[in-house]
């Protein structure tokens, strides 16, 4: 497998999945610099020019939800994805794609400085709603953790959601609420998140 990607990118989110999947040395990691990304060598991979990309043999996945998925179900001896028919691969899926759509679009548009009125203007429209409701959203999850989100063990959900909320919390998108707390510092004690800034950034 190739895993093409750029140290500044969202794609460093898949390093920690990568050790806790124990297969860090059966992914050839190929950086890709920002002005190579819109050449043809590497549109000729991932049409849109984004990374991470992910090749296994010859199939192409794109978008980091995708690789979580693909990587966790494909080494699911590993424990980090419910099987396709176990109930809580539904709540596994509901949090892989809330921080892929809603949690991330969120991201970016408060990266904008777009004001709360115009977010309220444009709430039918927008995945997360508006603030309130992402933060409803977020603090019931947390309130049902015991202690990760799908009950005693850990998945790839929870190393997908924790390293997004450390980012966000960290450049001051996402407030440190007393609700992500217990559930961060859970996760960030993993080995697999040593090597992660946010985490150090937050705690320090």
């Amino acid at each position: 497998m190739k895993l093409y990607n750029n140290s500044q990118s969202r794609g460093m989110t898949l390093l920690p999945l990568l050790k806790e999947l124990g297969i860090e040395d059966q992914i050839e990691q190929i950086q890709v610099p920002y002005k190579e990304m819109h050449q043809a060598e590497y549109l000729s991979i991932n049409p849109m020019g984004k990374v991470p990309c992910l090749v296994d043999q010859g199939i192409v996945i794109s978008e980091v939800a995708a690789i979580f998925t693909y990587l966790a179900d494909k080494y699911i001896e590993q424990g980090l994805a419910p099987a396709l028919d176990d109930p809580k691969r539904g709540a596994y899926l509901k949090w892989m794609f809330f921080c892929h759509g809603p949690l991330t679009e969120y991201m970016d548009i408060k990266g904008f400085h777009i004001s709360n009125e115009q977010i309220e203007a444009k709430r039918s429209s927008l995945t997360f709603g508006n603030e309130d409701s992402l933060f409803a959203f977020l603090k019931n999850g947390m309130k049902e953790v015991n202690p990760y989100l799908l009950g005693e063990k850990i998945s790839a959900a929870d190393l997908y959601l924790a390293y997004w909320l450390v980012f966000a919390i960290s450049f001051k998108i996402l407030p440190y609420l007393d609700e992500f707390k217990p559930f961060i510092q859970l996760i960030g004690s993993r080995d697999s998140m040593k090597d992660v800034p946010w985490f150090q950034k937050i705690n320090a």
